[in-house]
């Protein structure tokens, strides 16, 4: 087996140089330029940047960035990563790429355990193999995938929120998971080569914690089919004044009497980020939330990957129901994945290596809050035909119920097509722009015909 790594492979030339730039053109007379010369020639620029560090003002390291390459790390390590917001993040597609030999990690575990294990996560990349050779599409077969199974991505931070998020893969609620503290670890060491003494800097002003992974006496439960719902929980009161007044207050860059349709569909709709919705999507298949947290300009709280493996409740495509062969492996699989979690945690696995027995289609509860521009955009892709089913089924619910809400605003708001009256998926466009834009030109969005 591959052993994961992490690796940074390109940082800004001159980010030290910069950042010390940074650290004096607050206080220092002289054009940017000028004082970047300057410190050019200085010797102390680290000495510099510690310093100021030190007195709390950490954004001057935004102008240095890093890109990480994570090779080989389980899926639970992506999870991990993405969700630190300001970051960029590119990750091998599981709707796209097959899967079947991407491999496993092993955590932790006392040696008897191994092999059992092993055997499992080996006969569950089996069984996914075995629904691609039944013609079942690589998105819904990837629902039998353990959350060991290898993932390699690239992320791209700039050094203060790289030093945060290894913070917390050290020393904060990452550290109770050995691979996520060793990755965390080798990363601390690749950093001090730029900032030998940032890190322990930093360090003195964040929290030392970590929560708990697991009740003393975790219940598995028994594996259930649930269906995925989105639930609107809040959004901002009289949205469509909320917005003409924004409007108004913004006349010198919208045209004089500008309407919420020429709002929303003009080239710089800040007056959108007025508005604010909030959410939550029950039961939502860990598969389903990469595409849902990678929306950067939101509030997203998902629980820890160890409560869907402890839950049990899981999706069922209707690819996999309407084949009697595929549903008898895929639910088959799901009842030996519970039961050897089961037994695996009488003979004492270790409460950090749960979460790897979690299954790509077990499901959690996520809670959002996004503001109205953000949501326009997660709205153009996730009620798109080209977007991942379960997402889109979730992203047309919640846009009924913002409808019944604000009709005059969230009126305008759905696929790309709708929108803006042009598909930009070229030659991948579904080819039904004028069925999908009149399906969503009603106030009520109807279902899609079968």
């Amino acid at each position: 087996m591959n052993q994961a790594s992490v690796k940074i492979i390109a940082s800004s030339t001159a980010g030290s140089t910069v950042c010390a730039a940074a650290g004096r053109i607050s206080t220092t007379q002289g054009t940017a330029l000028e004082i970047y010369q300057r410190s050019c020639e200085k010797e102390n620029n680290g000495t510099l940047i510690e310093k100021v560090c030190a007195s709390g003002h950490t954004s001057t390291l935004e102008h240095q960035f890093f890109t990480v390459a994570f090779d080989n790390v389980s899926v639970c390590t992506e999870e991990f990563v993405i969700e630190f917001r300001l970051g960029s993040y590119t990750v091998q597609s599981r709707r796209y790429v097959d899967f079947a030999n991407a491999g496993f990690c092993i955590p932790p575990m006392p040696e008897a355990l191994l092999p059992e294990y092993k055997a499992h996560m080996q006969s569950l990349f089996d069984a996914y193999s075995e629904l691609l050779a039944l013609g079942i599409p690589k998105e819904d077969a990837r629902y039998l995938l353990p959350y060991c199974f290898r993932s390699n991505f690239f992320c791209t931070m700039n050094a203060r929120e790289l030093l945060y998020m290894i913070h917390v893969m050290t020393q904060g609620r990452g550290a109770a998971f050995p691979e996520l503290k060793q990755l965390g670890e080798s990363l601390l060491s690749q950093v001090r080569e730029c900032f030998p003494n940032l890190p322990d800097i930093l360090g003195k002003r964040l929290p030392k914690s970590a929560a708990p992974l697991l009740p003393d006496a975790p219940e598995i439960g028994t594996p259930a089919v649930h269906k995925a719902a989105a639930r609107l929980q809040y959004a901002t009161p009289d949205a469509a004044e909320t917005l003409l007044n924004a409007a108004q207050f913004n006349w010198a860059v919208l045209p004089e009497n500008a309407d919420i349709p020429a709002i929303i569909r003009g080239g710089r709709p800040r007056e959108l980020e007025m508005l604010h919705v909030q959410f939550t999507i029950e039961d939502l298949s860990l598969a389903a939330i990469t595409h849902l947290v990678r929306h950067r300009v939101q509030t997203v709280l998902v629980p820890q990957v160890t409560l869907a493996a402890l839950r049990q409740h899981y999706v069922l495509p209707e690819t996999i129901r309407a084949n009697p062969d595929a549903l008898a492996i895929y639910q088959n699989a799901f009842s030996e994945n519970a039961a050897l979690l089961r037994k695996l945690c009488a003979a004492g696995l270790p409460a950090e290596a749960v979460q790897y027995f979690a299954l790509a289609g077990n499901q959690l509860d996520v809670r959002c809050d996004m503001n109205g521009r953000e949501l326009l955009h997660f709205m153009k892709l996730r009620t798109c035909n080209r977007a991942q089913w379960e997402i889109r089924t979730c992203a047309v619910e919640l846009l009924r119920s913002l409808r019944a809400e604000c009709p005059a605003v969230y009126g305008c708001f759905g696929p790309s097509c709708f929108v803006s009256g042009s598909c930009p998926e070229g030659r991948l466009s579904c080819g039904r722009f004028s069925e999908v834009t009149a399906r969503f030109s009603e106030t009520v969005i109807a279902d899609p015909a079968e």
